[in-house]
């Protein structure tokens, strides 16, 4: 081949598919936490090879962004552009969002993982029992997740939350010192997350007041969820549609083989604890992935903080969902509802309708 026909070879090529000829692959950034249980679907789908598959299907590539327990969020890399996915706790996200996250839910990964304890002293033998008593409740920051579960069943039993007449105030520790905090009278009630809260309740020997993995009001809808980037969603959405199917699937396959999930983040030291331990954890939440019901969850969610004053009065809900919520086939892209995974062949099906529910076992407090 001369040199003549090179060039001429390359533009013809260039014509023909235009910049992407000579375009570098795109790569998704997907942060991950290490030390937390709840990112067991991320870390499947990244173990187990679901990424490769996805990624390799649409010819991109994809890049782990690891964030030790403590020292960052998810939402701190999509800010500062270094990370395009990632996972969180629903709740912690609506008022970020609000105020200008760029980022767009895609999918619900599990249910409850948080946890509510007072000592087996304590007189509060029930949350309504928390009208009139002004008590303190410690929490592991004023914008996580817990204070909004919490604000949220209250409102539900009229205790007030907020305000000068409030029954509650919330005060802040770190997680290591909340179940300190608790034995020592410092606080009256404490908000943790597994495996950190099971791990104070066995050590402690708390009593468990709410569990968001039992309750009537949170066992039916996701505590975590999946999203990514708007600036990827606007870019690339093949590459949010790979890493929703792939995340899915590592959701549907902690549901059904939680143990080998278990052994997996062990094995790559991911997160601390025992297989047996960590299993437990893992069984006691549901893992079906459903993007139906994940609106339902956002629904549900933004409109009852909306409510408590959480969100703006103001905000539109129905816009606020629309505006959030990655449409995948309005880009004419295939994301199904959610995947059934069966251990015994090692088989995924995909699933085209919401679940019937996604409690497991219902406990009433």
């Amino acid at each position: 081949m001369n040199f003549k026909h090179l060039i001429k070879t390359t533009l013809i090529s260039a014509l023909l598919f235009g910049a992407s000829a000579f375009a570098e692959i795109k790569t998704v950034r997907i942060a991950h936490y290490t030390g937390v249980l709840c990112s067991a679907p991320v870390h499947t789908a990244w173990l187990k090879g679901f990424f490769d598959e996805e990624f390799k299907k649409i010819g991109q590539k994809y890049e782990m962004v690891p964030i030790a327990e403590g020292s960052g969020s998810v939402n701190d890399l999509i800010v500062a552009g270094k990370a395009d996915a990632g996972n969180e706790l629903l709740a912690t996200e609506l008022q970020p969002i609000q105020n200008g996250l760029p980022i767009i839910f895609v999918t619900g990964v599990h249910t409850g993982c948080t946890k509510f304890y007072v000592t087996k002293q304590s007189t509060i033998k029930k949350l309504k029992d928390l009208k009139g008593r002004k008590s303190k409740i410690g929490v592991i920051g004023l914008s996580d997740s817990s204070i909004m579960t919490f604000k949220r069943k209250l409102r539900d039993l009229g205790v007030v939350a907020d305000g000068p007449e409030a029954d509650v105030e919330f005060v802040v520790y770190g997680a290591s010192d909340l179940p300190l905090a608790l034995q020592k009278g410092a606080v009256d009630i404490i908000a943790l997350h597994d495996p950190t809260a099971t791990t104070a309740e066995e050590e402690y020997g708390f009593r468990k007041l709410l569990d968001t993995a039992t309750d009537p009001k949170f066992a039916v809808e996701y505590c975590c969820i999946a999203f990514v980037s708007l600036k990827l969603w606007k870019e690339n959405p093949e590459g949010a549609a790979a890493f929703t199917r792939a995340v899915a699937r590592g959701s549907a396959f902690v549901n059904a083989n939680p143990r080998e999930a278990a052994r997996l983040q062990l094995a790559k030291d991911i997160v601390p604890g025992s297989e047996d331990f960590n299993t437990k954890l893992l069984e006691s939440y549901t893992h079906i992935p459903s993007r139906k019901a994940t609106i339902r969850t956002f629904r549900t969610v933004a409109t009852e903080l909306q409510k408590t004053g959480v969100l703006k009065k103001k905000l539109n809900i129905e816009k606020f969902i629309t505006s959030h919520f990655a449409n995948f086939a309005s880009k004419g892209i295939h994301v199904p509802d959610g995947y059934k995974y069966d251990k015994d062949t090692g088989t995924f099906t995909e699933t085209t309708e919401e679940p019937k529910t996604l409690a497991k076992n219902i406990v009433e407090n």
